[in-house]
């Protein structure tokens, strides 16, 4: 029996976002309600930013003119993913490439996608400090990473270093087509080192990025 696994972040206002004054909180509005309607309908409202919560990077959130979200290939954002378990960094701090190289289960196929866990988001999302303490990829790692041929790198924490605004590791992976998944969620419920994962983010044309629905199977 197959087993499906949601590693999504719920989106709601009030959420956490990335506290610099130019990030938009969601915005949630009621367009119809019942008590308005003849039909009993409810419709609703939405501003949402494109990099809240879980969410899919595509090459243009660095480099205008490239790769937008909804050009990005099903193939890449589904299909065979490789788990590498990092729990050691909970807390925080660098993921080298020295420290993926260790625990990553062998042999990497080229092309195949890969989730690196935590349990940061997990256990801290919500925190008043959770994007100051989170941990992250160093430039080696991000090099690494590409060199091993992956399609896609999942994570469950911020991709570079907080605080470190010349992003070296976004700009490393999606400057060599690597796809980025920020901030998932409950990574603890996968059981196996080689699952399915399915990504599906919106189709906003010509956008840089976009909120996804992130799930894992498990055969």
């Amino acid at each position: 029996m197959q087993k499906i696994i949601d590693l999504t972040l719920d989106l709601t206002e009030g959420m956490p976002v990335f506290p610099v004054p130019w990030y938009p909180k969601p915005d949630f509005k009621a367009v119809l309600t019942p008590d308005q309607d003849p039909a009993g309908r409810t419709a609703s409202r939405v501003v949402l930013f494109m990099h809240a919560g879980t969410h899919v990077d595509a090459p243009k959130h660095f480099f205008d003119g490239r790769g937008t979200i909804e050009q990005v290939p099903l193939n890449v954002l589904c299909g065979p993913t490789t788990v590498i378990d990092m729990y050691e960094k909970v807390g925080g701090g660098p993921i080298t490439a020295a420290d993926l190289e260790r625990a990553c289960p062998k042999p990497v196929k080229k092309g195949n996608r890969v989730i690196v866990r935590t349990g940061f988001t997990t256990r801290l999302w919500g925190h008043k400090d959770y994007f100051q303490i989170s941990p992250y990829l160093t430039p080696d790692a991000a090099e690494w990473l590409v060199k091993q041929g992956f399609s896609l790198v999942a994570i469950d924490f911020q991709t570079d270093k907080p605080g470190d605004n010349t992003f070296p590791v976004h700009k490393n992976l999606l400057g060599n087509g690597v796809i980025i998944i920020e901030y998932l969620t409950d990574v603890e419920k996968i059981t196996r080192q080689e699952v399915t994962m399915y990504a599906l983010p919106l189709r906003f044309k010509g956008l840089e990025a976009s909120p996804a629905r992130v799930v894992v199977v498990e055969d």
